[in-house]
């Protein structure tokens, strides 16, 4: 019985630690937490997606996207664009004006996120 209750606990906190590697990687990922905005961020494109599909960013402060994905994107606002993204290329944009900024693929018009410029 001894040897389970050790077994137990042992489980337990494993599954602690894991809960709480997950959340604090979370907050780092540029995803909208209510906290300040970040001077920057990094978001990914892959498997024909925006990840994360919202982010907060300080105003002048800026977004990196990265094409982790096996196509080609681009990543256009409404007076911007990246033009075309190999797989392993990125782009940074400069986001002077407060808002929510729509961003989107125009290879892939169901890609789509906002910045949200605070």
């Amino acid at each position: 019985m001894r040897r389970f209750t050790v077994l137990v606990l042992v489980l337990a906190s494993v599954l602690v630690l894991a809960l709480a590697a997950c959340s604090s990687s979370a907050s780092t990922s540029g995803t909208t937490t209510g906290g300040p905005a970040a001077s920057s961020v990094t978001v990914t494109m892959q498997n024909l997606a925006f990840n994360p599909a919202q982010v907060d960013v300080a105003t002048g402060g800026t977004v990196t996207f990265v094409n982790n994905d096996t196509v080609q994107h681009n990543v256009a606002g409404d007076s911007w664009s990246s033009g075309p993204l190999d797989p392993g290329k990125s782009f940074t944009q400069t986001f002077s004006t407060a808002g929510a900024i729509p961003v989107r693929c125009l290879i892939h018009p169901s890609m789509t996120m906002t910045v949200n410029v605070k």
